[in-house]
């Protein structure tokens, strides 16, 4: 099979697939054994304008590697992980290395969010499809589209 007939084999699949669990998570432990998940990190009640200049001057400061600025919004930042979803959100809090690209929120937003997470059974290519079109959707403010520039 071509490329061209993969890729829209699996655009087909991605338009169909179906979470097989979501939910707003409340503790970290709930991520436990989940591999292959879409997470959206929404701002609760701030100011999506003020928070996107928070992250330009942070980022500014090169103490951690932050993700590409895009535009203000309350949804951050929509990403995946098919090998384990617990630690890329820890990297996202800010619990990770500094060379890793994430928000590391801790060291810099002082505001209330939320993690929405979509467990899916999907190979890692239709994932990527998924999330690439919730962040088309969504226009987070933060992070690149699709997985490694594809």
């Amino acid at each position: 099979m071509s490329y061209i007939d993969t890729l829209i084999e699996n655009c087909k699949k991605a338009k169909e697939a179906k979470p097989v669990n979501e939910f707003v998570l409340t503790e970290l432990e709930d991520l436990d054994n989940i591999e292959k998940a879409i997470y959206i990190i929404e701002e609760v009640e701030g100011d999506a304008v003020e928070t996107f200049a928070t992250l330009c001057n942070y980022k500014k400061t090169k103490e951690r590697a932050c993700p590409k600025l895009n535009q203000p919004s309350r949804v951050m930042y929509v990403g995946s992980s098919t090998t384990g979803i617990k630690k890329r959100i820890e990297q996202h809090l800010g619990n990770g290395p500094s060379s890793t690209y994430a928000l590391h929120l801790k060291h810099w937003f002082r505001g209330e969010y939320k993690i929405r997470v979509k467990v899916f059974e999907e190979p890692f290519e239709v994932i990527q499809i998924i999330e690439d079109a919730l962040s088309h959707d969504l226009s987070p403010a933060f992070g690149k589209s699709g997985g490694n520039n594809k």
